[in-house]
């Protein structure tokens, strides 16, 4: 009897811990499908994650690819557009231009013709550049000396590198001939070339600077309404307009019988 009792207290005690271990192996299979369920939902929603963000790429290097191409067609469009106007230059100016173009070129032409005459002087140089009739009594130019043989071949030898195109040996050369000759009848115009030099170099600043030096100093000399002109279309190329203007309309005042204020006023009617 109390055999049997001490197996019935072993029974009822390990009864509890089977029952227990057999709800952990019911409930373990549960857990562990939803685990899988969930990761398999994740993974579903990482995959149309990616699937979304291919989409956007591609439309997006669509979109990248359609605007490239459109810019590439106005690019094409403007570089022919340029190029059309850089071929057709003389269609695109007016007559007035093209006529004040030839007016200048034939009046700088005068003046090299007038450099190379054998024999020159500030006297010769008058005849053909006019001085202004101004209200005011026009002083009396006073013949000067002529040059002798060195100086005139030192002047000749700045010229012709002048003509030649070689701005830079010409000026070297004028200002060399400046040095030696001081007081040479040929002084203002050696300044006037050399700030032709700067114009065609196109260093307008500094051939503003020169053709004042003419302007302020000898105002009544045969190169000073060509100084002062010249000096108008150096301020024009800066973009000075109203600069440029104003000595335009002085060329005019102070020169009106002149070819530079002719000149002038073509300029100032475009």
């Amino acid at each position: 009897m109390k055999s049997y009792s001490r197996h019935t207290v072993y029974l009822l005690f390990l009864l509890p811990a089977f029952l227990a271990g057999g709800c952990v192996s019911t409930d373990q299979p549960q857990e562990h499908q939803a685990l899988i369920r969930r990761l398999t939902n994740v993974e579903q929603q990482q995959a149309a994650l990616t699937r979304r963000t291919s989409n956007e790429l591609q439309k997006l290097n669509a979109d990248t690819g359609i605007r490239l191409d459109n810019l590439e067609r106005e690019l094409r469009l403007l570089s022919e557009t340029v190029e059309d106007s850089l071929s057709r230059p003389v269609e695109t100016k007016s007559s007035e231009q093209i006529q004040f173009e030839a007016a200048l070129k034939a009046y700088e032409e005068r003046l090299q013709k007038i450099e190379k005459a054998a024999g020159i002087s500030t006297t010769a140089a008058a005849a053909d550049s006019p001085l202004p009739a101004n209200p005011q009594p026009v002083p009396t130019i006073l013949p000067q000396p002529q040059p002798g043989a060195r100086e005139k071949a030192l002047y000749d030898d700045a010229y012709a590198s002048f003509k030649k195109g070689d701005l830079k040996t010409a000026q070297d050369k004028f200002n060399k001939f400046i040095s030696a000759f001081p007081n040479s009848s040929y002084k203002v115009n050696a300044q006037f070339w050399i700030g032709e030099c700067f114009y065609k170099a196109k260093d307008y600043a500094e051939a503003i600077i020169k053709y004042d030096e003419i302007i302020a100093k000898h105002p009544d000399h045969p190169k000073a309404p060509s100084a002062l002109l010249k000096q108008g279309f150096a301020f024009l190329e800066l973009g000075d307009a109203t600069d440029g203007k104003l000595i335009l309309e002085k060329v005019i005042a102070n020169y009106p019988e002149s070819e530079q204020a002719e000149i002038a006023r073509r300029k100032l009617s475009q």
